[in-house]
């Protein structure tokens, strides 16, 4: 926990914790407030609580700070976010989207706790347009998609899991994408049902994509970051292409670098290649965790089912 007891210490904290802001006091006499901040993977959650201010990222601190996408709860006292030509009040735990890549306004009438939740910017599969249409939207915490994000962000502030890495980065992640969704319901922009037209044009797109994986495999950096970049696409809209066929990315992938190490392995010849090189050939790095892929999805060790079929 970090306090600040003037407004010049106040502004500093406030800057070294999230990004470059003005920030102005609402009456005289000096602010002072306290900041907790705790991380969980890439995403920082904070606490925060001071006297009635505005927070203002203007168009000439932009070029200063991190470029993060945050939510910010308020659990006491009234907040009013401002950004991309909306403005809404935030109150009794509802939350709203905003982006530090892009100016706006925070307005606190009254003494106020608010707790901020910020993942880095390019982290989230989402381009500049999406994105505009999510900020400034009250969420409520209590209806919606709201209901099921609102107790994850409560258990990530207060409670202190020890997770490993690969798991925090993914929960984050996973939330990353919650929020997202919970915004664009409370904003009336979530996903309506598809026409014949749309959904062949999807099916099209993701022929495409399949393609590309297979010419690919061999990559070992072939990620869904990688793939959406390679379409343009962000890569929310890869993964919501493929969940329309039951499927993730990720495992698509391994699917089909599985499948054709399966059929490089039965292969006959006076010299085959070792079952770690066919392994490398089609993307996977780690010879041991191919195994036992390999062995979990088959049944089978690499080496028994060469064994076996040739």
């Amino acid at each position: 926990m970090e306090s600040a007891t003037s407004s010049r210490l106040w502004s500093d904290l406030i800057h070294q914790r999230f990004v470059p802001l003005r920030i102005t006091a609402r009456a005289s006499g000096e602010l002072s407030g306290v900041v907790t901040t705790r991380l969980i993977g890439h995403l920082q959650a904070s606490c925060v609580s001071s006297d009635p201010q505005v927070f203002v990222r203007s168009n000439s601190l932009l070029r200063s700070g991190r470029e993060l996408l945050a939510a910010g709860v308020v659990d006491r006292g009234h907040g009013y976010l401002e950004q991309d030509g909306r403005t809404c009040e935030v109150s009794d735990g509802a939350f709203a989207l905003y982006d530090t890549s892009r100016p706006f306004t925070w307005t606190f009438t009254d003494e106020w706790r608010m707790r901020v939740y910020t993942w880095p910017r390019l982290g989230i599969g989402t381009h500049d347009p999406d994105l505009s249409r999510l900020t400034a939207v009250a969420v409520s915490g209590t209806s919606g998609v709201g209901r099921f994000v609102a107790p994850m962000f409560d258990h990530l502030s207060h409670d202190s899991p020890t997770l490993p890495d690969a798991v925090s980065t993914r929960l984050v992640d996973e939330l990353a994408e919650l929020t997202v969704t919970a915004a664009l319901e409370a904003g009336g922009q979530s996903r309506r049902d598809e026409t014949d037209a749309e959904a062949c044009a999807a099916d099209a797109v993701l022929r495409e994509v399949k393609d590309f994986i297979e010419d690919n495999l061999a990559d070992p950096d072939l990620t869904p970051a990688r793939v959406a970049q390679a379409f343009f696409i962000s890569t929310r809209t890869l993964h919501r292409t493929f969940a329309r066929h039951n499927l993730t990315v990720s495992a698509w992938i391994k699917h089909r670098r599985l499948e054709r190490t399966k059929r490089a392995l039965r292969i006959t010849s006076l010299d085959p290649l070792p079952i770690s090189e066919i392994a490398r050939r089609v993307g996977f790095t780690n010879p041991a965790a191919f195994s036992r892929e390999f062995s979990q999805t088959y049944g089978v060790s690499p080496r028994r089912y060469r064994a076996v079929h040739t």
